[in-house]
């Protein structure tokens, strides 16, 4: 075994001595004895600049806008719009750019705990809180733990409430 060889191990531990004789170590990748570069392998296909073609393309791609939702007086889906006079109650919910009230179910890494965020609220979030806070308590028989975040616009609620909150919500117009 060579000087370098011996050497080698002891890299990681004293960084200053490799980088003196000259040995630096990179990550597995580039050291890896077995990587070899491979032909990029001859082209197929060629690519075309018609604009006819290039409409089949254009209508595979996502809108750049989403569309306002086409007025009805029910949705299939249940989805139900944002009331529009809202201005003269002390809160607001604002929805996300999907149009779907901003209601979250949040899972810990090690999927033990649940909670609920309810987010882009503006307004009297205090007022928010206590409302859900009463609707939530005699439906369920544990203690409705919550925290509001005055600052950033959200609450969240401990526990997986978010269909009881989304119902809560559309029964006020949000």
């Amino acid at each position: 075994m060579s000087f370098i060889n011996k050497l080698l191990p002891f890299t990681r531990q004293f960084p200053i001595l490799t980088e003196q004789l000259g040995l630096i170590r990179y990550s597995s990748y580039k050291s890896s004895y077995q990587l070899e570069d491979i032909n990029p392998l001859p082209r197929k296909y060629e690519i075309t600049k018609d604009p006819m073609e290039w409409e089949y393309v254009a209508r595979l791609l996502p809108p750049a806008v989403i569309p306002e939702p086409l007025k009805k007086d029910k949705y299939p889906s249940g989805w139900k719009p944002q009331a529009e006079n809202l201005s003269d109650r002390p809160y607001f919910i604002q929805r996300n750019k999907f149009h779907e009230l901003p209601i979250y179910l949040k899972i810990n890494t090690l999927k033990t705990r649940r909670s609920t965020v309810l987010r882009n609220i503006q307004g009297d979030i205090w007022l928010l809180e206590k409302e859900i806070r009463d609707f939530l308590s005699p439906q369920f028989f544990q203690p409705i733990r919550s925290q509001v975040n005055e600052f950033a616009g959200y609450i969240r609620i401990h526990g997986d409430y978010v269909n009881a909150v989304k119902y809560f919500l559309e029964q006020k117009g949000y």
